[in-house]
């Protein structure tokens, strides 16, 4: 782990950092509280029946923690994760010790937490169930595009019910116009007035906060251009190449040109 660095976040909780990337692994506001507010909040709709969670990008283990923290209901969750080394001292950082322990003993043997050690567009071909609730927390696009495509979210989207619930703080137009090409509706999480995450689920009547008609237009600009990676093979760099040529070479309107008119039309 000599590319990671450890931070406390202003929760107290430890956070970390790629020195690689140059990427933080969670908000310095804080690593726990954005677990909760991000992507366990947004899916305690499911408090009864069993549920299987998805947890893409595992890390150090804060969204699955906080998860059996929170749900007394959990059957199975499965969690996927490049980085071994995390994984295996995920149950050091800071947590009750009540989960931790948990942790380490699915790490050691698996009882209901399964980790998927390799590259997460590998693993994600390779299920074949359904989950009721997904957590997707990978780095930014723009430093870890492949995890961001919209065939990697296709993917993910197979995998999902007719109920499920997807979580992710990533609110960014590109992959919110890939949640929608899916054929998810896509909502807002919101806190203080302002939009921390995304929520999305193939029912519309699961969303509280759907996206405003003159969001979902935007979505329709040149900014809102997905990621692509058809065989889940390329490069971080070949995706966003790709991408800045599709952009160059659109058709659509640029974002400030859809904003000027609508300005325009408000002003008449």
């Amino acid at each position: 782990m000599q590319d990671i660095e450890f931070f406390t976040t202003q929760d107290g909780s430890i956070g970390l950092y790629d020195k690689k990337l140059d990427e933080i692994f969670h908000s310095k506001f804080g690593a726990k509280k954005e677990a909760f507010e991000k992507f366990v909040e947004p899916s305690l709709i499911y408090q009864k029946k069993p549920i299987k969670i998805l947890d893409i990008c595992y890390g150090i283990g804060y969204n699955t923690k906080c998860a059996l923290e929170n749900f007394s209901n959990i059957q199975e969750i499965d969690c996927l994760e490049i980085n071994e080394e995390l994984v295996k001292k995920s149950f050091e950082f800071e947590y009750s010790e009540k989960i931790n322990e948990i942790i380490k003993r699915n790490i050691l043997k698996t009882e209901f937490i399964n980790f998927y050690i390799d590259d997460a567009r590998k693993t994600i071909k390779q299920l074949n169930k359904k989950y009721d609730v997904v957590f997707h927390d990978g780095f930014s696009p723009h430093k870890q595009a492949v995890l961001w495509s919209e065939d990697f979210i296709f993917q993910i989207t197979k995998l999902m019910h007719k109920d499920s619930i997807y979580c992710t703080y990533n609110h960014s137009k590109p992959v919110l116009s890939a949640l929608i090409k899916a054929g998810l509706t896509i909502g807002k999480t919101i806190k203080n007035e302002r939009i921390i995450a995304t929520v999305a689920s193939f029912n519309s009547d699961l969303i509280k906060n759907k996206f405003t008609n003159i969001e979902l237009q935007e979505l329709k600009t040149k900014s809102a251009i997905t990621y692509k990676d058809k065989d889940l093979t390329l490069s971080h760099d070949e995706i966003l190449k790709n991408r800045e040529n599709e952009i160059k070479n659109s058709s659509l309107i640029t974002l400030s040109q859809f904003k000027k008119q609508l300005s325009k039309q408000f002003q008449e």
